[in-house]
């Protein structure tokens, strides 16, 4: 009969025992919570009247009894004024609550207070011994008797709180065994009738469940005889079955469809293969019976017949735009490098010019002599020839290097500075250089005179830009046990947040497009870090920016 019961009734009928369960145990369970709450609210007051009696008797009593001795060791009058007043305070606060206790207690409490009275007394008229004798005779007695009644009273009411709650106990013992048995009653019928119900489910879960896993492994490999043989065998007539049966003929419509299309895929994955090779002369061809990988077929041949244009083109497009702005940084380092020369020229120039005005005034004046001229042209000839010098310079020191050698890095350090010399004393630029000899690193030494004279350039760029005041450019270097550490910092204001992680990036620049290439610091960061080995990074100081370079020590 379950066999024919759809699953909805099938859960209702499993949900219906359940709720009936439920309905009886939660009625059960508050009947059970109610008595408890009525046993552990009398235990609860017990424990009450138990806390009521010591904090209300049996403390104060202690406090006043404290007190009644003070009174009798105090060394003068005004302090015995002082506890006689704090007595009788405590006296009137604690006799109204000895008047609720029954009245034998309350007797006793009556001659308690008489015997302090009596103390009181003793010290009114200066018989400070018998106040004394009377206090730890008498009234003693007298105190440790109303205590005795105190804790007799107190354990009454502990021995009535134990009784309820060993009443509560046993009760809740009882109850826990009714509901024990109840609920194994309820438990047995729920899983016996349950049980048949679920393995009804599962049992026809389990085949399609099976038929499933046989179709997805025949996805993982298709093959027709594998085809053949998936069915589910279930003839139920609730929705597993109506399921089991579409699932069948699905699988069989599919699984003639999957051969067509793998063909498809087949093919562009071994499209996909000679492309990787480079080979971009293959097309689908094969047909499938999917519109969408019929989609991919046409996409995947319009963009094999333009890939290889658009790739020459593109690397057309880019040779052209490196070797422009390889020319752009050429005719920059050109320009900088004549700026530079042209400073160095000036000042020569300039003595040059006024040797010859002193030699025009001396010939008006009739004041010439061959000793005089020779002098002046042998002057000429000193400044002419330093003039020479420096182009000399100039040229080695742009001429790369051929192979990797020891060099002095201070000495390497001070040829890229004495290049922008005469440029920053033009600018008012303070350069200052902290030298560390000894300093001795394995690279190519005019490449990285130049990687430290493009940071140097940078600088004074920005100091004169900005026309910051008082502009100084600090440059060290340092010597450490395994690594040199150079240092070049100004005080320009820093770099943007926004650019300080793209400031090594290559033909990234912050100049206008006339004044820079951005390739002078990649092409730093490419000599520090390729060609040398080292370390190049910066960071923004509270001034400007600093660069710091890191190079391992040749011992």
């Amino acid at each position: 009969m379950i066999k024919y019961l759809s699953i909805r009734l099938k859960f209702l009928l499993m949900a219906s025992l359940g709720v009936c369960s439920i309905v009886t145990l939660s009625f059960l369970a508050f009947d059970i919570t109610q008595k408890g709450v009525v046993n552990v609210n009398n235990v609860f007051e017990g424990s009450k009247r138990v806390q009521t009696i010591q904090q209300t008797y049996i403390l104060p009593l202690f406090k006043l009894r404290e007190q009644s001795l003070s009174l009798i060791m105090a060394p003068n009058e005004d302090l015995r004024k002082d506890i006689l007043r704090t007595i009788n305070a405590m006296y009137q606060k604690m006799d109204e609550p000895f008047q609720r206790l029954p009245k034998n207690v309350y007797d006793q409490w009556q001659n308690y207070v008489t015997l302090i009275r009596a103390n009181q007394s003793y010290l009114k008229d200066d018989f400070e011994e018998g106040a004394f004798i009377n206090a730890n005779t008498v009234e003693r007695d007298q105190f440790y008797a109303l205590m005795d009644s105190l804790d007799e009273m107190q354990q009454n009411e502990l021995s009535h709180a134990s009784d309820t709650f060993t009443k509560a106990n046993k009760e809740a013992n009882n109850s826990r065994y009714f509901i024990v048995v109840w609920l194994i009653v309820i438990i047995v019928l729920t899983l016996l009738i349950g049980s048949y119900i679920a393995k009804n489910i599962v049992d026809s879960t389990l085949h399609v469940s099976k038929g499933l896993r046989e179709f997805f492994d025949y996805l993982k490999s298709p093959s027709t005889e594998e085809a053949t043989r998936i069915h589910i065998p279930l003839n139920n007539k609730d929705e597993l079955g109506d399921m089991a049966r579409r699932i069948n003929k699905n699988i069989e419509i599919i699984q003639a469809n999957l051969e067509q299309d793998s063909k498809l895929i087949e093919d562009a994955t071994n499209v996909v293969e000679d492309l990787k090779l480079g080979n971009l002369d293959r097309r689908l061809v094969a047909r499938a019976n999917s519109d969408q990988l019929n989609l991919l077929k046409a996409v995947m041949n319009e963009m094999l017949d333009n890939l290889e244009f658009r790739i020459q083109q593109e690397i057309d497009e880019r040779t052209r735009q490196e070797q422009l702005l390889i020319q752009q940084s050429k005719l920059a380092a050109m320009g900088n490098m004549i700026g530079n020369i042209a400073h160095q020229w000036r000042q020569p120039l300039g003595e040059i010019n006024a040797l010859l005005m002193i030699i025009q005034v001396r010939r008006h004046f009739e004041d010439f002599t061959e000793e005089f001229l020779n002098a002046k042209i042998e002057e000429c000839n000193r400044i002419t020839e330093y003039m020479s010098n420096t182009i000399s310079d100039f040229q080695n020191f742009f001429k790369p290097s051929k192979a990797k050698e020891i060099f002095d890095v201070t000495h390497a350090c001070e040829r890229a500075s004495s290049i922008l010399q005469a440029s920053l004393k033009y600018h008012s630029i303070e350069f200052r250089l902290e030298k560390s000899e000894g300093a001795q690193v394995l690279g190519y030494p005019n490449e990285f005179a130049q990687a430290i004279l493009n940071v140097l350039s940078n600088a004074k760029d920005v100091l004169i830009e900005r026309q910051i005041e008082a502009p100084y450019i600090a440059m060290s270097v340092k010597n450490g046990k395994r690594y040199t550490l150079i240092k070049i910092e100004d005080n320009g204001g820093g770099i943007a947040a926004e650019h300080i992680e793209r400031i090594f990036e290559p033909y990234f620049t912050t100049k206008h497009a006339k004044q820079g290439t951005g390739i002078g610091l990649y092409m730093t960061k490419m000599i520090i870090e390729n060609n040398m080995n080292g370390i190049i990074n910066v960071s923004n100081t509270q001034d400007g920016a600093l660069f710091t370079i890191k190079l391992k020590r040749e011992s």
